[in-house]
């Protein structure tokens, strides 16, 4: 297409487009002409953020609320007083399928709480399988290490009776906030968890 071209088609075109609006704006008695475009406009939908906060429903499992907060555009790595976000909630508390959608949403998978911890420490500790594995598989670094030096795999490392203490003392504080402790399945998947946090 040639210089020449756009001078002597688009120039006056251009022109007669816009006359024909200043001339539509100047007469309130113009019949506005319906031009087809062919192109079908779709409104998208606002999605209305839901009643309880994502933190909370993280921390209850409510995959309802999670899926709405999703779908608003809710910030994923909302920080709590303690600065974990609601994939570090829905870890500790062992809400499985609500970590996964967060996970699969894009949460950060090693944002750190105040005390160091990412959500792959609290899996690992707590023993949640499903939840490690799918930390692992979306890109959590098993090096990360907490306020103490720990990493993942050294919450899980030794015996379970070394560390039980812990567990009673988390159970103690957690415990009134609903947190439950099924001390035979975590002494059971202690050392599932730890080989997988090994391998290379």
């Amino acid at each position: 297409m040639s210089f020449e071209f756009l001078l002597r088609f688009c120039c006056p075109a251009a022109f007669v487009a816009c006359v024909g609006f200043i001339g539509c704006s100047q007469n309130e008695s113009a019949t506005p002409v319906a031009v087809d475009t062919g192109i079908t406009v779709v409104e998208e939908e606002k999605v209305a953020v839901p009643s309880v906060a994502i933190l909370d429903a993280a921390w209850i499992g409510d995959l309802d609320a999670l899926r709405q907060h999703i779908a608003a555009g809710t910030d994923l790595n909302t920080r709590g007083e303690d600065g974990g976000t609601c994939l570090n909630a829905a870890v500790a508390m062992g809400n499985t399928d609500a970590a996964i959608l967060l996970i699969e949403a894009g949460a950060d998978v090693n944002a750190k709480k105040a005390d160091g911890a990412a959500p792959l420490h609290t899996a690992a500790f707590f023993c949640h399988e499903k939840i490690v594995r799918s930390l692992l598989a979306n890109g959590a670094d098993k090096t990360l290490r907490n306020n103490v030096g720990a990493t993942a795999y050294d919450s899980v490392a030794g015996p379970f009776e070394s560390v039980k203490p812990i567990y009673d003392i988390v159970l103690g504080i957690m415990g009134p906030l609903g947190l439950e402790l099924d001390y035979e399945r975590i002494k059971a998947e202690r050392p599932n968890i730890a080989e997988m946090l090994s391998a290379q």
